[in-house]
């Protein structure tokens, strides 16, 4: 089976990373019949709390994985 591996730049996403999470998240389990998935999401150094939301979504989902960089690159 294929895999998609989607990446997903954050920085200062607090308020919308949850729902970039689902909307993403409903695309890619539609089409699980046909490829496996996983989302990985890269704190591009922010301050707020996209981190922390971040890492709450890959606690409830395995194909979540998260990259963070201690700065914006």
């Amino acid at each position: 089976m294929k895999k998609i591996s989607l990446v997903i730049p954050m920085y200062y996403e607090e308020k919308v990373a949850n729902k970039c999470y689902e909307k993403v998240s409903n695309v890619l389990k539609s089409l699980e019949d046909k490829y496996d998935h996983e989302i990985i999401f890269v704190n591009d150094g922010s301050k707020d709390k996209t981190l922390d939301i971040l890492e709450e979504i890959a606690k409830k989902d395995t194909k979540v994985k998260i990259i963070s960089f201690s700065r914006n690159f």
